[in-house]
């Protein structure tokens, strides 16, 4: 019979909830740890207030701070709970962090078991046997790495962050066929354009279908919306065959050319047209003055779409791996 985790906190430690005060001591926290682990800063205060922003509240948000041995804040933790609506599972995202200076010392533990008890008490509030638990390592934590998987959590997926200078001119794309390009027109081709993103991403595991209405505004509506003067469309005998939707502008990089979906439909793979799409948008961004090419990819294997990229000359500049775990409930 499983029973209800029951987090310990660590001799002299204690916890409170965040405020918004608290915000830039926990940056720092980040910060120092991000220096610790891969000598550079990857989170800025302002990913942060995004983060905390997308939050329930911030009584999600548990600080651990130790009076005696300094620096005073220990630990940092985000629990965000959600349903999904499909299946109903009871899922909560854990993100956390240990201060460099005192790993080792039981606070990752607890936040752990804190969240596997707020897990538990979500589902068992929900009338559900089970609930996933999920949290993010980045730059390749081998120390987090070996914590999580000791106590049952497998990666499920990976993100990565590509770069690519653009110092130099790129090589012309090769079309094949009667493959042609052409920029993208907001005025009468955003359907077609849904139907062959629709197609292109129907066999990626993590990817959602969406309505041409919410197509239109995850791609076209708001400030990070893409610009159709930057986007291209491959065609071949006027049927669009695969596409690369761009802005400039990259998340932290504004001087980077950005490609935020870049998709062939599977009847037209493994024919360069992907590769081609890739080096005809690397063009487009250094004749706009783009320093650089940047894209994010959503991989469950870690070779798939990134092979096309790093053939390309990409790098992975950030890798980061999704550990779940599931967690039995006691019900009554």
């Amino acid at each position: 019979m499983p029973t209800r985790p029951s987090p310990t906190l660590p001799p002299g430690v204690t916890e409170r909830r965040a405020t918004w005060d608290d915000l830039d001591a926990v940056a720092a926290l980040l910060a120092e740890a991000s220096r610790a682990r891969i000598g550079a800063v990857t989170v800025r205060r302002e990913d942060l207030r995004l983060r905390w922003l997308g939050l329930a509240s911030l009584e999600a948000v548990v600080l651990l701070e130790n009076e005696s041995c300094p620096p005073k804040l220990l630990a940092y933790s985000a629990e965000d709970v959600l349903e999904d609506p499909h299946s109903g599972t009871i899922e909560l995202h854990v993100d956390g962090q240990v201060h460099p200076a005192h790993t080792g010392r039981g606070a990752a533990t607890y936040l752990l078991d804190r969240a596997a008890a707020t897990a538990h008490d979500a589902a068992v509030d929900r009338g559900r046997s089970e609930a996933t638990l999920r949290t993010t390592l980045v730059d390749g934590d081998a120390g987090a790495r070996a914590f999580f998987e000791h106590r049952g959590f497998a990666c499920v997926r990976y993100l990565l962050d590509l770069r690519l200078d653009l110092h130099a001119h790129p090589p012309a794309p090769i079309w094949p066929g009667r493959v042609d390009v052409r920029p993208f027109d907001p005025s009468s081709d955003v359907e077609r354009v849904w139907q062959v993103h629709q197609a292109a991403f129907a066999d990626v595991p993590t990817s959602l279908p969406l309505t041409v209405d919410d197509f239109r505004a995850s791609r076209l509506d708001g400030a990070r919306g893409i610009d159709p003067a930057l986007s291209l469309l491959a065609e071949e005998n006027g049927e669009v065959v695969g596409l690369a939707l761009c802005r400039a502008g990259a998340p932290g990089a504004p001087e980077d050319g950005w490609i935020r979906d870049l998709g062939v439909v599977p009847a037209h793979r493994r024919r360069g047209v992907g590769m081609a799409l890739l080096r005809a948008t690397f063009g487009l961004f250094r004749a706009q003055e783009l320093t650089g090419v940047a894209l994010e990819v959503d991989d469950v294997t870690l070779d798939g779409a990134v092979a096309l990229y790093r053939r390309a000359g990409m790098r992975i500049v950030r890798r980061t791996d999704v550990l779940e775990r599931s967690l039995p409930v006691v019900t009554a």
